[in-house]
């Protein structure tokens, strides 16, 4: 099991937030999985995915859980693409595996973040980024706008551009071997749930999980079931 007897024993988890997201977007994992795993958030901004990945690799333990949402599932995607053997288990969160969906629309937040308007692209992304009828809907679009903005428009724009060139990587998939969870919002409007199936058909043994009522951050959007679920399967590795 994972809790050896104490927490220098235990496996570390290694949470990557989502773009503009920091530490709190796994505020309620963090401290609902702390008997089972010892946490470690790290955030990166990072001119490519792939320094982003070598950054997290060096400051990562040698062997660890990772998760990851979003931005922070495609970064965790590399990081398991460059360093396999260290990952013990796999969590994701709305992030596709191949290249950007609306390269337009990313390159056009850039442009307008680069002309002074990183508040009005915050707001444009908070009111699509969680389902207005979830549960904790205000919550969690309020935390994502905290987040954002302790974040800053130098972040953003080094995480969205290195997302815009992120490796397809559909074609790796099928070369994970960690078990691995995917958890994804019914409702999620930046990688909808069919991203989370066809991860799900490609990764071996990978278990898929839709969340109804959730949009695109599970972990502020139903945070109760999200906890519940990763007890679960972390019960499941030894």
């Amino acid at each position: 099991m994972l809790d050896t007897g104490g927490e220098s024993q235990r496996l570390a988890m290694v949470f990557l937030p989502a773009m503009l997201c920091d530490e709190k977007l796994y505020g309620p994992q963090i401290e609902g999985l702390r008997d089972l795993v010892t946490p470690v958030a790290l955030t990166v901004a990072e001119p490519t995915m792939a320094e982003a990945a070598d950054a997290i690799l060096r400051q990562a333990p040698r062997r660890f859980l990772l998760a990851g949402t979003s931005y922070g599932g495609s970064l965790a995607l590399e990081v398991v693409a460059k360093a396999s053997a260290r990952v013990l288990g796999l969590w994701l969160m709305g992030c596709s595996p191949g290249p950007h969906s609306d390269p337009a629309a990313a390159r056009q937040r850039n442009d307008r973040v680069r002309r002074g308007e990183f508040n009005a692209v915050v707001e444009d992304l908070t009111a699509t980024i969680t389902y207005a009828g979830g549960p904790h809907a205000v919550d969690a679009a309020g935390s994502f706008r905290r987040m954002a903005k302790r974040m800053g428009p130098a972040v953003f724009l080094r995480q969205n551009t290195s997302l815009l060139a992120r490796p397809d990587r559909r074609g790796d998939l099928a070369r994970i071997i960690c078990p691995t969870l995917l958890a994804w919002g019914q409702e999620d409007r930046f990688a909808a749930v069919e991203r989370g199936r066809e991860k799900g058909a490609r990764i071996p043994g990978a278990r898929l999980i839709v969340l109804e009522r959730c949009g695109h951050l599970p972990t502020l959007e139903q945070p109760d079931a999200t906890v519940t679920m990763v007890r679960e399967w972390l019960s499941s590795i030894s």
